[in-house]
């Protein structure tokens, strides 16, 4: 496999998601002759705040349709050690530092870096999901997963790839620690909703400024939007800056047989 080659094709496939949500970005005559690494830093700098989130779902489409298409095609599956490879020659900043072998699992650890640093942590959120595109589009049951990102609480930018399939709850490595500073409050939190809303919910782990969690007991469809409600606000009144993901399974319905 040439990974150049990929690599060229990748940084194609990313501009397009981005040209394709803004349809018309600026043209000045410097934008245009940049080459396509600068043009994608400053489109990335220059996304308006009601169109980021666009950019995040085509970037991420773009980057699995490319990936499942050269899969196809060249009839092969990657390990999360071809994933190693291809990223650390694709030049990409947040994908160069340390990689540790852990548990099953790659971790790349890196500090804080200046890569488009007007478009704030959503330039580390565009190379999660096109990473995460990627990874879903080559493989099999490797996945990736962002643990830390300096932008967003301060400390290492950390990233894994994984192999997973059915893991038990609490067990996954998609989910990084719990902080220290968080444990503490957590658990007097946890305390103080279970007296309160008289149910459990249990922490599993953080991500960037995310804190997943789950309802060991499960919950009706309504109430569990009020249960969480109420669990972000006991939360972000002493942590602003947290944000939710609930990783209960959900029912699907409507479902025709």
């Amino acid at each position: 496999m040439d990974l150049k080659d990929f690599n060229d094709r990748w940084q194609k496939a990313r501009l397009s998601a981005i040209e394709q949500v803004l349809q018309n970005p600026e043209q000045s005559g410097m934008t245009r002759v940049l080459p396509l690494a600068l043009r994608e830093e400053h489109l990335l700098g220059s996304t308006p705040a009601e169109k980021k989130d666009e950019v995040l779902r085509a970037v991420f489409l773009n980057s699995r349709k490319l990936a499942q298409s050269f899969s196809q095609h060249q009839g092969l599956l990657f390990e999360i050690q071809d994933f190693q490879l291809l990223v650390q020659q694709s030049g990409i900043p947040c994908f160069q530092g340390l990689w540790e072998s852990r548990n099953n699992a790659l971790v790349l650890t890196r500090g804080a870096c200046s890569y488009a640093s007007e478009a704030r942590d959503f330039a580390c959120t565009y190379w999660r999901e096109a990473l995460d595109g990627l990874v879903m589009g080559l493989g099999e049951e490797e996945r990736s997963a962002r643990h830390g990102c300096s932008r967003v609480d301060g400390g290492a930018c950390v990233d894994v790839l994984f192999v997973e399939a059915n893991p038990a709850p609490g067990k996954s490595v998609r989910y990084g620690a719990i902080p220290p500073m968080l444990v503490e409050d957590l658990e007097q939190i946890k305390e103080q909703f279970t007296t309160s809303m008289k149910t459990e919910v249990e922490f599993v782990g953080y991500s960037a400024g995310t804190l997943y969690f789950h309802f060991p007991k499960g919950t009706s469809c309504g109430s569990g939007a009020i249960y969480t409600s109420a669990l972000l606000s006991k939360i972000q009144t002493k942590h602003p800056y947290i944000q939710l993901q609930d990783i209960s399974p959900r029912a699907v319905l409507g479902v025709e047989s």
